[in-house]
């Protein structure tokens, strides 16, 4: 291949395996996160309320991207903040059915938790019935759930599940010493 055809090639067709490899990331996170659905419902958002707020992060080891209602959300307003990101804390409200809060959080819950959040809901013990007669219907425990009704949606089979994140202090030490000369 002559020089003028490797220049050309270089300048317009070379593609870097790290360039390949991010195009082809961002493409599958497109698709199955669903981003450009995403994007049309955050830029109603902005058209309504003024804000557009995403989360990205990480959803049980995968990358993650989503639309945050900003109804819900809340986050330091400090009076010189210019972007939500610098905030030092920020923290939105879902209303999930209880399958939908395990499968966003499964690599963070242990099936005992998974059980505790049905037992709030119904009212019953599900797995763990100690000492109890497997029989026994536990009409005699009365459980009592008090929530926001503007929140409920019509259903008691959903929870609130409040997701926050926020920047903490980290400790810092300087370290110096002396070398052979005595510099520090």
């Amino acid at each position: 291949m002559p020089p003028e055809e490797i220049g050309k090639y270089m300048r317009r067709d070379y593609k870097d395996v790290i360039e390949n490899t991010a195009y082809h990331s961002l493409m599958y996170i497109r698709e199955k996160c669903g981003i450009d659905n995403e994007f049309i419902k955050g830029w109603k958002d902005g058209l309504i309320a003024g804000q557009e707020v995403y989360y990205v992060g990480v959803q049980n080891g995968d990358p993650y991207m989503e639309r945050v209602n900003p109804v819900y959300f809340s986050f330091d307003q400090s009076p010189d903040l210019e972007f939500i990101e610098d905030a030092s804390w920020c923290c939105r409200k879902m209303r999930l059915p209880v399958a939908e809060v395990y499968d966003r959080y499964h690599d963070k819950l242990s099936e005992k938790d998974l059980d505790k959040l049905n037992e709030m809901l119904t009212g019953r013990p599900s797995n763990d019935l100690g000492e109890k007669d497997p029989v026994d219907n536990f009409n005699h425990i009365q459980m009592h759930i008090y929530d926001n009704p503007v929140f409920d949606q019509k259903t008691r089979h959903n929870i609130n599940v409040w997701h926050c994140c926020w920047k903490s202090f980290k400790k810092i030490k300087y370290v110096t010493f002396q070398d052979e000369n005595g510099d520090a």
